[in-house]
């Protein structure tokens, strides 16, 4: 006889369930061997106390990263909200990389915000503000962790304008 006659000398059935067993070993073994599943990504965490200025955590108070538009267009809301008897200017900085927000009152500079990189070691409208006996802010916009929220924002642009 043959090796097939052999295998199927009662109709196949020893040889089906040898081949069913075989499979389900193979099944068992892939399955035991398999990492355990992924949870789904989620947004990122947002910390619900909302007065956090800095760290890992999204604050839920509005931030320059909630606001749905550009970071200067952040900072001209909140400053134009907040502090509503200046007149503001915008316009780019120097170098082109940064943006400078001027307070007027009246005809008088208040202030200068300067919105930059801190890649940026520019110091050179800080100077001339300094020479100039006009209050100087800088807001970092790509400092990692750091959030520029809302009542950051006004508290600091306030002690400014108060001197």
């Amino acid at each position: 006889m043959g090796l097939l006659s052999k295998l199927f000398k009662d109709g196949g059935a020893d040889a089906l369930n040898a081949l069913k067993s075989a499979a389900q070993e193979v099944i068992n073994e892939a399955a035991a061997k398999k990492p355990a599943a992924q949870p789904a990504p989620q947004a990122a965490p947002v910390n619900r106390a909302g007065s956090d200025k800095w760290g890992d955590t999204m604050p839920a108070q509005e931030n320059q990263f909630s606001f749905a538009g550009t970071y200067v267009q952040y900072f001209e809301t909140v400053f134009r909200e907040a502090f509503p008897a200046y007149r503001l200017d915008t316009a780019a900085g120097a170098d082109r990389r940064s943006t400078v927000i001027t307070f007027w009152q009246d005809n008088r500079q208040a202030l200068v915000v300067e919105l930059k990189s801190e890649k940026s070691s520019a110091q050179k409208l800080r100077r001339d503000c300094a020479a100039a006996g006009i209050p100087y802010l800088r807001f970092y916009y790509d400092h990692h962790g750091w959030w520029n929220t809302r009542t950051y924002v006004v508290e600091r642009t306030r002690r400014a304008l108060n001197g």
